[in-house]
């Protein structure tokens, strides 16, 4: 099929593209595009969409639904260029929500209305025929549905992002249950002999997030200079385990680890090299540190199952002994991780130090997550101001 660029006048970047293709009676039918880039953009895109016509995989632009489009951006975009999880909480989402809700609407005929009343009925309750989210899964829900047309501007499908031009919802300040210093020792004194009880260990005394203790292997860990080494983390893609790599540098860290957490990890080194021994080639050799006895890593989905048991097991006791209850519901495992750096800012620890300590990328991503322990700290400014002017 013939096809032409020329430059539209006046305008930096902005190219008429002409091309033809067969509507499905096959009769001949002209189409002309504009498209914002380069001129060898401009020629890789008429080329992508000729190639497209030639293999009967072009669809006419004017009557293209959102649906068509993005089950097409899913495969043949995001499938080969996003991290699985990623992907996959994608298709999730645009199956569920997106889909289901603009869809039916023809790509070039969808406007910034359309995107905002999608994010009002998400927010609405269900009770009011809506889907009940929060501000930010709705802001994630923007990033998908922007990234998307954004793809769509850029190969000439539409001239304009109409979500650029919506307003979204604020992100939702994060919900933090963290432990008290109390609450935290009671754990660690009271579920010793608990299978996940190193993971325990490790999210209170070092504040790693729960991906990385279960990637954790022996080759990462200094006993002699009491440090541990993130250099991955543990996930499920499909029916498959996979060690992944940090997605920033800061969270590739070097860990110092407390006197108390080194024993533990010598007793559980030398369990290990028993369990090895007596089960031989039938041992898992990968040197997990949290493990079953076959060496075979503990799954992140499954310890933060066994954490939910020791809060109800924990609530049983206290309605059978009629005494206040240590861990409280709600507490997830990810909030050892904050309870680790709580105690340490609340301890007078520089936010510098907590900050590398859990792999964030700026301090200032740590001071907006801990601002609530900064109130305590002010008063003991106060304190310390008294000491030393008035002795």
């Amino acid at each position: 099929m013939a096809g032409s660029i020329r430059p539209v006048p006046g305008k930096k970047n902005l190219w008429e593209i002409r091309y033809d293709s067969m509507d499905r009676d096959g009769n001949r039918k002209q189409h002309k595009k504009h498209f914002k880039g380069t001129k060898p953009q401009a020629e890789k895109f008429l080329v992508d969409v000729q190639s497209r016509i030639n293999k009967g995989e072009f669809f006419d632009l004017e009557d293209i639904y959102y649906r068509k489009y993005m089950e097409s951006w899913q495969d043949f975009h995001c499938k080969p260029n996003l991290a699985y999880r990623t992907y996959e909480g994608y298709k999730i989402i645009i199956d569920k929500y997106i889909l289901p809700n603009l869809g039916n609407i023809k790509i070039s005929k969808l406007q910034p209305a359309h995107i905002q009343n999608y994010y009002t009925l998400m927010a609405a309750d269900k009770e009011a025929g809506g889907a009940g989210l929060s501000g930010t899964s709705i802001l994630y829900h923007h990033r998908i549905i922007k990234e998307s047309l954004s793809h769509a501007v850029n190969i000439g499908y539409i001239n304009f992002n109409p979500a650029a031009r919506v307003k979204p919802p604020r992100k939702n300040k994060p919900e933090m249950n963290t432990l008290s210093i109390a609450q935290a020792k009671y754990i660690l004194s009271n579920y010793k002999t608990n299978s996940i009880y190193i993971a325990l260990l490790l999210a209170i005394k070092t504040g790693m997030r729960l991906g990385e203790i279960c990637a954790t292997r022996w080759q990462n860990v200094d006993l002699a200079n009491m440090t541990i080494n993130v250099t991955h983390s543990l996930q499920r893609q499909g029916k498959q385990l996979v060690l992944k790599e940090p997605k920033t540098d800061a969270s590739r860290r070097s860990i110092p680890i407390p006197a108390d957490l080194v024993k533990e990890l010598k007793r559980i080194q030398r369990q290990q090299k028993k369990d090895k021994l007596s089960l031989g080639s039938g041992y898992d050799k990968r040197g997990f540190v949290c493990a079953w006895e076959d060496g075979r890593p503990f799954e992140p989905v499954w310890v933060s199952k066994q954490w939910r048991k020791i809060i109800a097991d924990d609530k049983a006791k206290a309605e059978n002994k009629k005494i206040d209850r240590q861990v409280p519901d709600g507490v997830r495992f990810h909030d050892l991780r904050h309870t680790h750096a709580t105690i340490l800012i609340s301890q007078g620890v520089s936010l510098k130090t907590v900050q590398e300590r859990l792999g964030h990328e700026s301090i200032s991503t740590t001071g907006d997550i801990y601002a609530h322990v900064t109130p305590a700290m002010q008063q003991g400014v106060i304190g310390i101001l008294d000491s030393v002017f008035n002795k």
